[in-house]
């Protein structure tokens, strides 16, 4: 991270009981770092960065409350949502969950090199600062670019740059088009909010109704549906596929059971899961676990949806 890098591994590799910092990555030209750390329960904070600075899960989800600079949000995130974070900005988190994150600091003069705003433009995206995002496009380029920072080879310089100008880009889009938070005042409470994830969560293997939902916030399911809408930007059955869709995702590249196993678990045939992956992912569950695991298909992979 240009300027702060050094700050920021430093303030990750503290004695604190235990460590924080998982792994660093570096890109050498322009001085870009990528670091995963691990974060117990509990307040944690990040030192204020001259860069623009995005924070995304990469493990299991967890509960928060957190401060950008913009007010104060909480939330349930799950892997490879994300933050963005001001340059200047002092920000603030506190999780309920132990949480692993990723961080990259993107230099400001290159954000702004790419977004074509002047020196002084300070890089503050609105809205965007007000909650976590879980748009494909970035998610996946932040995900792309952990794998190809640090590589010395000229494909890999290539990327980077590109990936970054891509993700600054689309950043600048989504702030165009995120509602402020205070939108999301007049949907679910946030216990029931909590209450409705934990129940995806708990049975992401069994058919659940929108009416089973509803009744956990006493809600008509259409009053439901709305509320639902209003606070997570996306419908209760959308918002479910992408919560199973994840789960075979962790569990296709950390776990040994068959791709069936693993449709089964999550509520899908094997066919159902190939579709549904490959539309969200844009490869089926198969190429995922072998560009993810380097490792040998498993088995039950062709089932490619007609």
């Amino acid at each position: 991270m240009s300027n702060t890098s050094p700050n920021m591994l430093e303030f990750h590799t503290r004695e604190r009981g235990e460590p924080r910092l998982r792994e660093a990555r570096a890109d050498a030209a322009p001085a870009i770092t990528m670091l995963e750390t691990r974060q117990p329960p509990g307040q944690f904070f990040t030192p204020v960065s001259d860069d623009l600075v995005l924070s995304q899960s990469s493990g299991t989800p967890f509960h928060y409350v957190c401060d950008l600079g913009a007010g104060r949000f909480s939330g349930h995130t799950h892997t490879r949502d994300f933050v963005a974070i001001a340059p200047g900005a002092a920000p603030y988190c506190r999780v309920t969950d132990p949480a692993r994150l990723r961080f990259i600091g993107i230099p400001a003069r290159l954000a702004r090199s790419c977004l074509e705003r002047t020196p002084d433009d300070p890089l503050d995206f609105g809205p965007v600062h007000t909650r976590h995002h879980n748009d494909p496009l970035i998610a996946q380029g932040l995900e792309l670019l952990w794998l190809e920072m640090g590589r010395s080879d000229p494909a890999a310089r290539v990327f980077v740059d590109s990936m970054m100008a891509c993700v600054v880009v689309r950043l600048a889009r989504l702030a165009s088009q995120v509602a402020p938070a205070e939108h999301y005042r007049g949907g679910l409470a946030p216990h029931r909010s909590a209450q409705v994830i934990d129940y995806m969560q708990a049975h992401l293997d069994e058919p659940i109704s929108l009416a089973e939902l509803a009744a956990l916030c006493d809600l008509s399911p259409w009053h439901f549906a709305r509320a639902f809408r209003d606070t997570h930007g996306q419908p209760p059955h959308r918002y479910l596929t992408r919560l199973r869709l994840e789960r075979a995702r962790e569990l296709l590249s950390t776990s040994t059971r068959n791709i069936s196993e693993i449709a089964a678990t999550t509520g899908y045939t094997p066919q159902q899961l190939a579709r549904h992956f490959r539309q969200a992912f844009g490869m089926s569950p198969g190429e995922y676990r072998r560009l993810y695991r380097d490792e040998p298909d498993l088995g039950g992979e062709d089932t490619r949806a007609p």
